[in-house]
């Protein structure tokens, strides 16, 4: 097509006859190294941020999707030094900030390219054209390259048929994907990207603070402990409280964790304690000992630590045993130096939820099965 256009052009006159723009004189040669003037820095700052955020997002975008529909695995920190180390050595000839395209990506994919060789040979034949071929491409029409751009693009375009696929698996995520898309298209490809990631971050917020503190029952029949809520027979012991709180515990939740374990517990000032699930005449017992499950906590931060370490004095205060299960290292080791083990005991940290239900049954003391069957 390349070749057609430019004999079209050239034997037609077209550049002249119909002020068809070409691409014209292509500078030839190799550009001499030349450090860059540092004196320029300060002037260019602020735009080289989003241009080296925006050039990185991009690439890794694209070798992620690549990566997945062919199976395999990028280092995103590798990526990074690529990035780095290229455009470091191609400052020194005036390049412009490099960076992974969908266009030239796709229409290298397209043609079968699938090593680090295919990006070689592109390199050779780019440099061959600096070099030697420049002036066979003086009469080709810029309305062919666009044509190459729009038609190795048109994956981009067919992404828009994914969008009902999204909505139904995620709607926040579908909304992340038309906020940021707007904001894209309206303002800038770089406040857009900002404004996606933003956005996102505050998805993520929303949703941690959307968990709810559930109570667990032992299934029949089995060791293991289920939400009450769900659709099952369920035991319960009555005077053992077993939580789980299925979100990281940080500054945003610490509140809502504070509220949820004294609401369970009965610890809020001028509250019942709650009755647990049963037949609606059931009487509820005070809770006598609490079993925290902690495996859904990813992380915690010093705020989160240290109202752990609250509940555990303000248990203790009533009367009420403090135990924690399944706590993974990170998060041990916050509360830890938060000052967690000057208000429990070691005895009172279990691997398993099991285990920690176990110790309760012996503390309250149980000589028969005197649970009750739960309906829910």
């Amino acid at each position: 097509m390349v070749l057609l256009a430019s004999v079209l052009c050239f034997t037609s006159s077209l550049d002249t006859r119909y002020n068809v723009q070409i691409v014209g004189l292509l500078p030839g040669g190799f550009p001499q190294p030349l450090l860059p003037n540092l004196a320029d820095l300060p002037r260019i700052l602020d735009d080289s941020l989003p241009i080296a955020l925006v050039t990185f997002a991009v690439s890794t975008s694209l070798a992620s999707i690549y990566a997945d529909k062919y199976s395999y695995t990028i280092d995103s920190n590798q990526e990074l030094l690529a990035h780095g180390a290229s455009n470091l050595i191609s400052s020194l000839f005036s390049c412009f900030p490099n960076s992974a395209t969908l266009a030239t990506t796709s229409l290298l994919v397209d043609a079968g390219g699938n090593t680090q060789l295919a990006g070689l040979f592109s390199c050779i034949v780019v440099l061959s054209v600096m070099l030697w071929l420049g002036p066979f491409f003086y009469y080709l029409p810029k309305a062919v390259l666009a044509c190459i751009n729009i038609s190795s693009m048109r994956q981009m375009f067919f992404q828009m048929q994914e969008l009902p696929q999204l909505w139904r698996i995620s709607r926040i995520d579908f909304a992340v994907w038309m906020v940021t898309w707007v904001a894209a298209v309206t303002l800038s490809v770089d406040m857009g990207l900002a404004i996606g990631v933003i956005f996102s971050m505050m998805t993520v917020v929303c949703r941690t603070q959307r968990v709810q503190c559930v109570a667990l029952g032992l299934a029949e029949g089995t060791e293991l402990y289920r939400p009450l809520k769900e659709s099952h027979k369920l035991l319960q012991v009555p005077g053992l409280c077993i939580l789980s709180y299925p979100t990281p515990l940080y500054f945003g939740t610490r509140r809502q964790f504070h509220h949820k374990l004294e609401w369970h517990l009965g610890l809020g000032r001028g509250k019942e304690t709650p009755k647990m699930h049963g037949p609606p005449d059931a009487v509820a017992e005070p809770v006598r000992v609490v079993v925290l499950d902690c495996s859904g906590v990813t992380f915690a931060d010093a705020a989160g630590a240290k109202e752990v370490v609250q509940l555990a004095s303000r248990c203790q205060d009533a009367g009420i045993h403090f135990l924690l299960a399944q706590c993974n290292a990170s998060v041990l080791g916050t509360l830890t130096q938060a000052g967690l083990l000057d208000r429990v005991t070691p005895e009172q940290l279990f691997v398993s939820v099991q285990d920690a239900a176990a110790h309760a049954l012996e503390r309250l003391e149980l000589t028969g099965p005197k649970t009750c069957t739960v309906w829910v």
